[in-house]
């Protein structure tokens, strides 16, 4: 009797890992549920769909002939309810049920909601095909929006209004953009690059209250003291995981925490995707990450080992924004001590060293050497002098 596999999120995650079980297993059972109305899309090309850059068709990664070719059994908007890891069976909010031998979560994360968002209509938040449709829509129309978020998502969605001619206003509850990995110095490029294309950029600025009429907001109101008149907000603060679906060890954000197979605390259950937290040779017990292609090799890891192997995940992650001239990347962890340097006002380098090795690497316009950067990451290279790194000539 043929495997059965159940994956339960239709991301690059759970897109990959049907595909990999497939390609290694031409009899095994697939079922594949997601409560999205489409087919898998491509969520780096979102932010250029926004914008009005790209023809929505564009987006699409498969369609449902996809599936049908491959004989993986796709449920579209279906979503799942619970996972019963002692009867291994799956749960949908319509009533159905399917057994399962492995089941793979994959299911990501919510946008977190505002404090202040009492169901606002004008209130955007990003994450799915439609949301980016629903912004871009209002991107075109609207005069003045306020965009409230520091990180990767945020900075997409001020973007799509600036570049729509919309007077935006960005707020950044931090220091300054995506603090995380950058200071101040070297946001200061990514900050002008905002301002030349209309944004105007507020840091240590956070929501306080939102001032609505007839289910709309019309001003926000800081806790510095601003009172922003506005046509639309859209929201970026993070997320809350997909996780209660199913009885595993998670940590406390609600994450589903792996080991370094990706497998849970329940043998038959694995993991993958951004809103996971695994073991890391390299980073740690407590790796978090989310980017695209850290989700696509993250889904492949995970159905291997759903088959029987025994693939330890030690991939090296990369984030990017390519908005600007000054091209952003980030690679790895940023949690070591930095060393950094700015070279003029495009280009700029941070690295992040856990003793003499390097974890993690923010390059901004100057971005040569970044798959050396991985090799030495992945390799625990030991560095005798942190600072050769930062010069160009060591690259060339």
């Amino acid at each position: 009797m043929s495997e059965k596999y159940l994956i339960i999120g239709d991301g690059i995650a759970g897109a990959t890992a049907a595909k990999t079980i497939r390609d290694k297993d031409e009899d095994a059972d697939i079922k594949v549920f997601t409560d999205d109305s489409e087919p898998l899309y491509n969520r780096i090309m979102l932010k250029t769909y926004m914008k009005g850059r790209l023809p929505k068709q564009y987006t699409r990664m498969h369609d449902k002939s996809w599936y049908e070719k491959r004989n993986i059994d796709l449920h579209l908007d279906t979503k799942v309810e619970s996972v019963d890891t002692e009867s291994k069976v799956v749960e949908t909010c319509e009533g159905f049920s399917y057994r399962f031998d492995k089941v793979l979560v994959a299911t990501g994360g919510s946008p977190r909601k505002l404090p202040e968002d009492e169901g606002f209509e004008n209130i955007h938040y990003m994450w799915t095909i439609d949301d980016a449709e629903r912004i871009k829509n209002d991107a075109e129309e609207v005069d003045k929006a306020v965009v409230v978020g520091g990180g990767l998502l945020g900075i997409d969605l001020a973007v799509a209004y600036a570049e729509n001619d919309v007077e935006t206003y960005y707020l950044i509850r931090g220091e300054n953009w995506w603090s995380r990995g950058l200071d101040t110095e070297g946001a200061s490029i990514i900050h002008d690059r905002l301002e030349e294309k209309g944004c105007n950029v507020l840091t240590e600025t956070s929501v306080s209250e939102l001032e609505a009429s007839d289910g709309e907001v019309e001003t926000v109101l800081t806790d510095s003291g601003d009172r922003i008149e506005c046509d639309s907000v859209a929201v970026a603060i993070g997320q809350t995981p997909n996780s209660g679906l199913v009885d595993v060890t998670k940590n406390d954000k609600e994450m589903v925490i792996t080991d370094e197979y990706l497998q849970t605390s329940n043998s038959s259950v694995y993991a993958a995707g951004n809103m996971v937290e695994y073991r890391h040779r390299i980073f740690g017990d407590k790796t978090v990450n989310g980017s695209w292609d850290h989700s696509e090799r993250m889904g492949e890891c995970a159905a291997e080992n759903m088959l029987g192997e025994n693939n330890e995940f030690d991939y090296i992650n990369t984030y990017g924004v390519g908005h600007f001239d000054a091209q952003f990347l980030a690679i790895g962890d940023w949690t070591g001590e930095p060393v950094s340097r700015k070279y003029n006002d495009s280009h700029y380098r941070r690295l992040f060293f856990n003793e003499d090795r390097v974890v993690g690497a923010v390059l901004v316009g100057f971005t040569k050497g970044q798959e050396r950067i991985k090799e030495m990451i992945r390799t625990q290279e030991k560095i005798e002098d942190k600072e050769e790194l930062l010069d160009k000539e060591y690259w060339k």
